[in-house]
């Protein structure tokens, strides 16, 4: 399990290019300070980050995109996001902690698509902070 100061390390122990990455799933919430830790930091790339990557360890098919895993550092790196537009996903990224997050919409977004029980703590959380109200939004 990282916390937000281990997945910033192990981050940048990988040396990926800025702009062509950013972090999904529950890193990114730890990250935002919502959860304490993840299990693992999944990385969707693109490009040269992918090229990167793949100095780094041997590909393998996951369910649709390649994943080079580097269970060292507890990191994923994904070639793709399920179907989703990977550029669409890195483009948006919002800056946390200085590392490149996809934002919290689009975590919950494939949370909730993805309908596993072990998301619906984040998935019952995220709406909450995400809801609309009044005043800054809650993080």
């Amino acid at each position: 399990m990282l916390d937000a100061d281990g997945i910033v390390a192990a981050l940048g122990a990988l040396d990926l290019p800025r702009g062509d990455w950013a972090v999904h799933a529950s890193a990114v919430l730890v990250l935002h300070g919502l959860v304490a830790r993840a299990g693992d930091v999944d990385v969707v790339v693109r490009g040269p980050a992918w090229e990167r990557a793949l100095g780094l360890g041997t590909p393998k098919r996951g369910k649709e995109d390649l994943c080079v895993s580097l269970p060292d550092l507890g990191v994923e790196v994904w070639s793709g996001w399920m179907g989703e537009d990977v550029d669409a996903l890195i483009d948006a990224a919002e800056t946390v902690r200085g590392v490149p997050c996809v934002t919290l919409e689009d975590v919950l977004r494939f949370k909730e698509r993805a309908g596993r029980p072990k998301d619906a703590p984040h998935v019952a959380l995220l709406r909450r902070v995400l809801a609309p109200h009044d005043g800054p939004r809650e993080r």
